[in-house]
């Protein structure tokens, strides 16, 4: 399970265009490190992710109840088996759209010291380097915004990417990797995987939020430029100066 391989859902075309909002600070980690931090579902602020839906619930319950109790193992019911499925979900989160978004901007950060980098499907799947890292499922799909309770499909990545229709605005799309195995099944695990990647390869577009003042722009073409990254450096198009 060494050197998994990013696999791309069949619903996003290579030329879908995908943003990643931030901060300063994260903008220069992700240029020093070369890495895409994938951070464990349960540090979202979201108590719903990864919730199975009701039929699915009910039905894996039936199934560790038919099966009886195993003092040896650590799963006993579905809720014990999402937990671990949680613990061993890895995320990151991308704004899918061709232009950039207000309300990105707004839900970022408190003020206009952020920076957005723009890429597409066919650009992050290529600058994903051999990982290292072990799982049994990588993959980028789009977020389904029809809730929990509609979800037909009953793979255990599936909860992953589904979210309430509230949170329709996000129009996300998302890397998920799951380091699960029913052998080690464990909640000690990570907050987070630095997944390497090549930033030549997946940045073609920085644009810094559009009330940005100049000098602040200027940092991030110094930064760019001192990281060796040659893609174009842009104001955002909302600016009201």
């Amino acid at each position: 399970m060494n050197n998994i391989k990013l696999k791309v859902d069949e619903g996003l075309d290579g030329d879908q265009v995908l943003w990643r909002y931030m901060d300063l600070s994260k903008f220069i980690s992700l240029l020093s490190t070369d890495n895409l931090w994938l951070a464990k579902s349960t540090t979202f602020k979201d108590q719903k992710e990864g919730k199975f839906p009701s039929i699915m619930q009910d039905e894996l319950d039936a199934i560790y109840t038919e099966l009886g109790e195993d003092e040896n193992s650590q799963i006993k019911n579905a809720n014990d088996f999402k937990r671990f499925l949680c613990n061993n979900a890895f995320i990151s989160c991308w704004h899918k759209n061709t232009e950039e978004n207000m309300l990105m901007w707004q839900i970022y950060g408190q003020d206009t010291n952020l920076v957005a980098i723009q890429t597409t499907v066919a650009s992050l799947k290529e600058s994903i380097k051999d990982t290292g890292m072990n799982g049994i499922s990588f993959i980028l799909k789009e977020i389904d915004y029809s809730g929990h309770g509609n979800i037909e499909d009953k793979h255990y990545t599936a909860p992953f990417f589904v979210k309430r229709p509230h949170f329709s605005y996000e129009n996300e799309a998302r890397i998920l990797l799951s380091t699960y195995s029913a052998f080690n099944p464990t909640d000690d695990t990570p907050t987070g995987y630095p997944c390497p990647v090549d930033m030549k390869k997946l940045i073609n577009r920085i644009i810094v939020h559009p009330d940005s003042e100049q000098w602040f722009i200027g940092v991030i073409k110094s930064i760019s430029k001192k990281y060796d990254i040659s893609s174009p450096v842009s104001q955002g198009a909302f600016g009201n100066k």
